[in-house]
């Protein structure tokens, strides 16, 4: 348990560190505002995600095999769903229904994975078990 506990606070450590960066490279590069930026946001997010983690969890367990179990079964229901949204785009391309760009089916593809692993996790656990 203690080396969970500190894994959390190197990753603190370093959300801290990289919020820093961001900061100094903000103040000493005045004309590069997308690197600074993108530092802060990045220290910043590291840093509020895994203290909410560590204190939403107490003493349980990080993973076990039933929470293993849930998340492998949220990502395939989500890649499987990911195949169809695929497919779903290919159609209205086909029909001429939308332009796409690649970036933006790349940009569209990445987060609905994202969000729908989650809500899958989320609902499997809300479940109790695959069955």
């Amino acid at each position: 348990m203690k080396n969970i506990k500190k894994i959390y606070m190197y990753k603190l450590a370093l959300g801290v560190i990289i919020l820093l960066a961001g900061i100094v490279s903000a103040t000493c590069y005045k004309h590069e505002a997308s690197a600074s930026s993108f530092l802060i946001s990045m220290g910043l997010i590291l840093f509020i995600l895994t203290a909410f983690r560590f204190f939403r969890q107490g003493d349980l367990p990080d993973r076990d095999e039933r929470t293993k179990k849930l998340a492998a079964y949220g990502i395939t229901y989500s890649w499987l769903l990911t195949l169809v949204l695929i497919s779903v785009f290919y159609l209205a391309d086909y029909f001429k229904m939308v332009e796409f760009t690649a970036g933006s089916v790349l940009g569209i593809l990445l987060i609905f994975m994202t969000i729908s692993a989650n809500v899958f996790r989320w609902y499997f656990m809300r479940k109790g078990d695959i069955e």
